[in-house]
């Protein structure tokens, strides 16, 4: 695999992270994504969603929130209700490999959460995948569904990590 190739990437329906990250920090509010809204729209395709979903920031799920809690690794993984071990295979692989991390999620130093950074948090993440045949940038809020207070899909062991959530997250839309 090239990994240069991720150097030219179509941000998916035209969101640009740069610039909704600049204007989400300068008016004081954390970016909310309309194409993946915090709603059982996101997550069904029927009317009848489960009605003890709850909408949730990282921020109000755990007290210190990280992007990373000790780097990337393999445990950062749990599946959650969703059928889906093969996403999780593939993210562990991903996980393994830092130099192709860095590739599907650029910027990773950027979109951490820093305690002396507090009011740089804009609530969006950046992720890059390969879609209908181009790399694409894609942008999402950090919104995340939750029952009882714990993430519903895939998480990680450490209940203050949210990459794993978040990469989950970026691939459904």
């Amino acid at each position: 695999m090239v990994l240069g190739l991720f150097d030219s990437a179509i941000p998916f329906k035209g969101q640009k992270y740069s610039k909704l990250k600049d204007q989400a920090v300068s008016s004081g509010q954390l970016f909310e994504d309309p194409e993946f809204p915090p709603a059982s729209s996101s997550l069904f395709h029927s009317k009848s969603a489960p009605l003890d979903i709850v909408w949730k920031r990282p921020g109000e799920i755990a007290a210190e929130p990280k992007f990373f809690v000790d780097g990337a690794s393999t445990d950062d993984f749990h599946q959650g209700s969703l059928g889906n071990c093969w996403f999780v295979a593939a993210a562990a692989c991903i996980a393994e490999k830092p130099k192709l991390l860095k590739k599907i999620i650029p910027d990773i130093e950027k979109q951490e959460w820093l305690p002396e950074n507090k009011n740089k948090y804009a609530g969006i993440f950046h992720f890059r995948f390969w879609i209908c045949g181009e790399w694409s940038d894609v942008v999402v809020d950090d919104y995340l569904p939750t029952r009882n207070g714990n993430l519903i899909y895939i998480h990680s062991k450490t209940r203050n990590e949210f990459w794993s959530a978040l990469l989950e997250k970026a691939y459904a839309i």
